[in-house]
């Protein structure tokens, strides 16, 4: 599992939920849980906020999504 996905669902919401949080479609978020896409900037920023995470929790130096194990600090 994806750090997004994990974050997410942790926090009991559907991609239309966080959509409507950070303003953003709900198609931009799912292509980019399911890797079809990358975060932009402006993106990132608004998802680590909604999910109160760092961008750095979720993703990786080259704008991956970093994979959920159970090492991963909270």
């Amino acid at each position: 599992m994806n750090a997004l996905k994990y974050y997410r669902t942790k926090k009991n919401l559907t991609i239309t939920q966080l959509g409507n949080l950070i303003e953003m479609h709900p198609s931009n978020i799912s292509m980019v849980e399911r890797g079809h896409r990358k975060a932009w900037r402006n993106m990132k920023l608004r998802l680590a906020e909604a999910l109160n995470v760092t961008e750095d929790q979720m993703f990786d130096e080259n704008n991956n999504l970093k994979m959920y194990f159970k090492n991963i600090k909270e």
